[in-house]
Parts: C-alpha cells; sequence; structure tokens
C-alpha cells in the first residue's frame, strides 16, 4: 500500500445507513484532526474534521452531513442528481496538423523531420475549415478551441490567420492555441497575433546553457538567443508576461529543476508554465533523456517544495499540471482534457492531418489510427460513436493496480498516445502518468491538511480551503 509522510490513509466501505440511504465509500486521508475523503470511482472529494469523521465510521450520519455528502457524491439518494463518470462525445478542441517543417531540430522530438517535410495545402484546409464550421453549425457551438500543430506551426503563419479570419467570418469564436520555438515570431507575427486574441507558448528548456543542448536551430547552431527575441517581440506586442511557457524535462535538465524555475521566476518574470516529462518515442534518438522511475517520484516532491518555496518568497509563479490536478482533487474539475478525466480523445478532443484524416487526438503520424475524413460525407459525431465501438485505440486502459488507485477517475490509464508511441499499440497503462500521479496527489492531499492557505497560492486565488 502507497504511504503518504505522516498522513493515515484507509478504505471506508460502502454501507446502508438506513433504507435507501447509501453511503459510497472512499478513501480517507487524515491527520491533525483533519480528514479528505476521495471517492475514486467519481472522482468527488469533501474534506472533513475529526467529528464528521466519526459520523461516518460509526455509520451514524447527521442530517446536515449527509446534505454534504449527496452533493459531494458520497451518498446515493432516489431522486438525488448522481455524479457520473461519463463523458459525452462533443468535441470542442481540435488540432490541425498545419506542418512538418520546422526550424529547430531537439533531441527528444517525435516528428519524422528526416523525411521531406510536408505543409497542408490550402485546399485540405479549407476542406477541414468548413468541416468544423459545419460540425459547429449543427450542434449549436459558437466557442472552439483550436491548436495549428506541427513541425514549428509558424512557418505556416498565413493558414493560422486564414484559419482564425475564416472561422469568425462564419460566425464561430476559435480560440488559437500555439506552441512555439519562437523563432518565427517577429515584431510582426507578435502584433497580428495579439490582435486576434491568439493564445501563444513558448518552449524553453530552463537555462540557456541547457536550452541550446537539447534544442538546436536546424543549421546546428544555438537557439536560445533566438528564442528569447521571440519571446520579446511577444511582450513588446501587448503580452506582457501572459504568454504560456512549455519546458519538456529530461534528465539533462533535472539536476537543474530549482535553477531554472528560479530563473523563470526572477530573471524571465514567468508566472504561470507548463513542464512535461519527456515522452519515449520510437524515433527519439537519445533514450538516455527519459527519467528513471525514482527521478519522477524525486520531481514531483522537488517540483511542488520549489513552487511552495517561491511562492511564498514573493514570486507568484504556478505550474499549469499542478494547477490542474489541485483542481481535479477540490473540485472535479473537467478542464484538462488529457490529465481530468483520463484521455478525452475522440470525445473533447480531435486532430486532423495534412490530408483531411480524423484522429482522436494528436496521433496523425499513425495512419492506422484514423477514424474517418472530412472528405466522406459523414458527420463527427456518429463518426466518433463508430470509432468508440470498433477501434482499439478507444479500449479499456488498465493495470492490476487500477482498481486500488484512488486517482483511477483523474487517470483512466493516462495518455493513449503516450501509449502507443512507446508500445506500439495501445495496452496497458501510461506507466509515466500513473507514477506521476501516485507521486503528486498524495503531496497535494498532505498540503490540503498541512498548509490548505497554499492552496489559494499555488492557483492564483481560484480556490481557497476556508
Amino acid at each position: 500500500m502507497e504511504k503518504l509522510t505522516a498522513v493515515r490513509r484507509s478504505f471506508i466501505s460502502p454501507f446502508v445507513q438506513e433504507k435507501d440511504f447509501d453511503f459510497t465509500g472512499g478513501y480517507c486521508f487524515e491527520k491533525n484532526g483533519s480528514a479528505f475523503l476521495l471517492n475514486p470511482d467519481v472522482g468527488s472529494s469533501i474534506l472533513l474534521d475529526r467529528d464528521h469523521l466519526e459520523e461516518i465510521k460509526n455509520k451514524k450520519i447527521s442530517d446536515d452531513l449527509q446534505f454534504k455528502l449527496i452533493q459531494r457524491g458520497f451518498m446515493k439518494v432516489p431522486g438525488s442528481p448522481q455524479c457520473t463518470d461519463e463523458e459525452s462525445i462533443l468535441p470542442r478542441f481540435f488540432i490541425i496538423d498545419l506542418t512538418q517543417a520546422c526550424n529547430f531540430r531537439c533531441t527528444y522530438c517525435f516528428r519524422h523531420l528526416d523525411e521531406t517535410p510536408r505543409t497542408i495545402s490550402n485546399e485540405t484546409l479549407q476542406s477541414i475549415i468548413d468541416f468544423i464550421a459545419d460540425y459547429c453549425k449543427k450542434t449549436n457551438q459558437r466557442e472552439i478551441h483550436i491548436q495549428p500543430w506541427g513541425g514549428e506551426p509558424l512557418i505556416a503563419w498565413k493558414k493560422i490567420l486564414h484559419i482564425h479570419d475564416d472561422l469568425q467570418e462564419k460566425g464561430i469564436k476559435a480560440v488559437l492555441t500555439i506552441e512555439s520555438n519562437a523563432g518565427l515570431i517577429t515584431p510582426r507575427v507578435a502584433k497580428e497575433a495579439y490582435e486576434r486574441d491568439i493564445r501563444i507558448g513558448v518552449s524553453i528548456d530552463g537555462l540557456p546553457e541547457i536550452h541550446n543542448l537539447q534544442r538546436k536551430l536546424a543549421n546546428g547552431k544555438d537557439s536560445f538567443e533566438k528564442m528569447r527575441q521571440g519571446m520579446q517581440n511577444l511582450r513588446d506586442a501587448g503580452y506582457g508576461t501572459r504568454h504560456g511557457i512549455i519546458t519538456v524535462l529530461t534528465r539533462n535538465t533535472l539536476p537543474y529543476l530549482e535553477e531554472f524555475l528560479e530563473y523563470f521566476a526572477i530573471d524571465l518574470k514567468i508566472d504561470r508554465f507548463k513542464l512535461n516529462i519527456v515522452k519515449d518515442s520510437p524515433v527519439m534518438k537519445d533514450k538516455g533523456l527519459c527519467l528513471s522511475n525514482a527521478e519522477i517520484i524525486d520531481f514531483q516532491k522537488r517540483l511542488l517544495k520549489k513552487l511552495i518555496e517561491l511562492n511564498k518568497r514573493g514570486h507568484s509563479i504556478i505550474e499549469l499540471n499542478v494547477f490542474d490536478k489541485l483542481q481535479n482533487l477540490l473540485i472535479r474539475n473537467k478542464g484538462n482534457i488529457c490529465i481530468s478525466r483520463g484521455c478525452l480523445g475522440g470525445k473533447k478532443m480531435i486532430a486532423f492531418d495534412m490530408d483531411g484524416r480524423i484522429f482522436p487526438c494528436d496521433i496523425t503520424d499513425y495512419k492506422e489510427e484514423a477514424v474517418g475524413s472530412v472528405n466522406d460525407g459523414e458527420e463527427l459525431i456518429p463518426l466518433l460513436e463508430k470509432a468508440h465501438h470498433k477501434t482499439d485505440f478507444f479500449a479499456k486502459k488498465e493495470s492490476e493496480n487500477c482498481a486500488s488507485c484512488p486517482w483511477w477517475f483523474f487517470c483512466k490509464g493516462g495518455c493513449t498516445t503516450a501509449i502507443k508511441y512507446k508500445k506500439g499499440k495501445v495496452e496497458g497503462v501510461d506507466e509515466l502518468e500513473c507514477l506521476s500521479n501516485r507521486s503528486l496527489y498524495p503531496e497535494l492531499i498532505r498540503m490540503f491538511l498541512e498548509e490548505h492557505e497554499l492552496v489559494k497560492i499555488l492557483t492564483k486565488n481560484k480556490l481557497e480551503i476556508a
């Protein structure tokens, strides 16, 4: 059994308090007279004091507590709404693979950059835009999210502007989000992006020397200054520090974790970033970049500790995976389509490749995973419903430990694409995400019970435990 430092963990079994009043059961984490109760089947939770916890353990629940438990999904009463773990098929996030071309050569890239790069044709792109617009009209959606993808998506900048403008003309608000190496963010590009409220995340791998080690330009030269100038162009155009930061953590960068977080917060004045652990793939040239299990556990604890330290020193900075997982535990968040309800590829998100094929997510390098095409004449939701019954991508992902895992609802086997890239087929679970959850979630719960005021800090005042 997983042990939490100075926190007692137990499981309270389901029981019937009285006729038709069923307590669903859940994992209980206790310390200092407080308890955090978590329902792993539906992801609901509640914070309790010692007296209320004893009511549950003694199976003598007062009316007031019973009402709260019904609200939080821990009691089932005829006629009351029930929490569910089912998610409808209604995509609102669309990835469009615009180009395989890239001006960088990052050591961990999983795209096939050695091949002749392609960029989507205007005709295919228009077919995809029309397909999305038709879907939005039929499902009455007025706002969607689109991620132009690459390669380096800014190589196809004019096509990105066309996506935004054409959908706007069709009465659809498309919130565009781009992850860029920033090497092509000129003052003009930054200005055009800002005027259209396009969200941009800049890839930076920490300190300049480590960044240059992992993220070379295509000509082999260092890329940090090129990236830094692009970042400055964004700030000069009006973004300030509101542009995103995406960092890939490898074995090269792990030893310098605390140093580059200091650099982000103090030198670059970044207030939010996303730190993703490098994922194994068949095309990765240096397998030594991947972290061991022990390193993943060590990283999660060091990350949270450093975030808390920086904020206590007055540097307001959050990490978005930690932010989302805090929301998962406390408010049963639905915001992250990858780590809040398991993989929602093919339900809340789809991707299009450069030939108009439709995929559950950004797995476009595996053509056999396509669920259809914009040229088939089929409507999206019926197409996805059929795919859920016949495509291996949507098979249940699980291991022998899933049945007794408190974090199952948020994970549900993890990232399907990560499993596909590592194993060549979808089976088992995403071991990296599994281990990350088993490392981070217990630390967050310990924080709730020991220093709950930190929740407000690490969510930028969005959540607070009274």
